[in-house]
């Protein structure tokens, strides 16, 4: 399944509107998903360019693995045009979700695991109907 974590890069980001986006869309997935179990997830960890620094790649990559054996990190950089753009942001987040989905689908199958993909992307598709109307 999903969690989601953030990374931001500068002071003036709290309470800003991406912040407040990945938030509301980490509760959402929260309270839809329910517990992380022992079947495999991805942290989606967004790291949001700031005045400390922008983010140092483009793409989404993976990220340091996590201390639990069923989940991988998947680092989603956000870039200033994201952070500047209000009306971009919930599309952004929700495409950065799907590519985290793929990314974990492969990392797992990888390692002769299942990542429940099918399950992860209506999750996805429900949290893009929930925040879309917030």
């Amino acid at each position: 399944m999903i969690s989601i974590g953030a990374v931001y890069n500068g002071p003036e980001l709290k309470g800003s509107q991406i912040n407040r986006l990945i938030m509301e869309t980490s509760k959402v997935v929260k309270e839809l998903r329910g517990a992380l179990g022992e079947t495999p997830w991805v942290n989606a960890v967004f790291v949001v360019t700031g005045s400390f620094g922008s983010v140092d790649f483009d793409e989404l990559k993976y990220g340091e693995y996590s201390k639990r054996e069923n989940a991988v990190v998947v680092q989603i950089p956000v870039p200033k045009g994201i952070v500047e753009r209000a009306d971009q942001q919930v599309q952004f987040i929700v495409d950065a979700l799907h590519g985290a989905n793929a990314m974990a689908f492969e990392f797992f199958r990888q390692r002769g695991e299942n990542f429940p993909l099918r399950a992860a992307e209506a999750l996805v598709q429900e949290v893009s109907a929930r925040i879309e109307l917030a």
